[in-house]
């Protein structure tokens, strides 16, 4: 059963047929249903709803708030003149053309469409998380609207799309298919694990990543960096205590 999209009173149908139609969801009419009614209609299936300023995904006996997690925090940061990790770690700068292959909750994407004032292509894999990360971006603050305005989000998997798209196609393209312990206690990850992609990154999928991007592909990993190791990829230095580690490949 594919996910429902519908609409609070304050939301906009049009948006739940476009996001449905986007991302192959099921667009239906609110109609004065509570939530527990459109579940049922769902049968078993997520239902997202969107209000005006917000939207929550109900999943099971679980809510949601649509949210870039820590990406909008990061991009604060970065427009008060912080250095970001992997904007450091993969050397971005104005112009640049990135592919976030794994884009998930579209943090690391929205911080790198500040940091290169350029278009972003996300691909997610899941139309559940990639409907949810699109409404999120849609109601960001507006000191990041302009950044948000430039994520395109695709729905497809990365092990795919990197195989059709054309050779150095892209600066860079990043990587994070890890799910790790660290950050268990942020309920935004309980919603990837239900509904993302668990396979660790193969090499013929980083060879291919190579391939696209004309600079280089960063690969994130959970400190220490046991996956990139078993990648061949040595970790970037970093701070000390921290939980995120980088591994660099350069382009093919």
């Amino acid at each position: 059963m594919r996910a429902l999209v519908t609409t609070a009173p304050s939301g906009n149908h049009d948006e739940a047929e476009e996001l449905a139609r986007r991302f192959q969801l099921v667009a239906e009419p609110r109609g004065g249903r509570l939530v527990p009614d459109l579940l049922a209609a769902a049968r078993g299936a997520p239902v997202l709803v969107l209000a005006g300023t917000s939207a929550d995904l109900f999943d099971g006996e679980r809510s949601f708030r649509a949210s870039t997690g820590m990406g909008f925090l990061r991009l604060v940061r970065a427009q008060k003149g912080e250095h970001d990790p992997l904007v450091k770690a993969a050397e971005l700068k104005p112009g640049d053309r990135v592919l976030d292959a794994t884009l998930g909750l579209a943090q690391d994407a929205l911080v790198a469409a500040e940091a290169t004032q350029a278009a972003v292509v996300g691909l997610e894999a899941s139309p559940v998380l990639a409907a949810f990360a699109v409404a999120a971006l849609r109601r960001l603050p507006a000191e990041a609207g302009p950044a948000a305005a430039r994520i395109e989000v695709r729905c497809a998997d990365h092990r795919a799309a990197l195989r059709e798209l054309p050779s150095r196609s892209f600066d860079v393209v990043l990587l994070d298919p890890m799910f790790r312990d660290a950050q268990q206690s942020n309920p935004l990850f309980d919603l990837l694990r239900r509904h993302g992609e668990h396979g660790t990154l193969e090499a013929d999928t980083l060879r291919e990543a190579r391939r696209v991007a004309r600079r280089g592909v960063l690969v994130k990993d959970a400190a220490p960096g046991t996956e990139l190791t078993r990648l061949d990829l040595v970790p970037l230095p970093s701070r000390r205590t921290a939980h995120i580690v980088f591994g660099w490949a350069p382009a093919e």
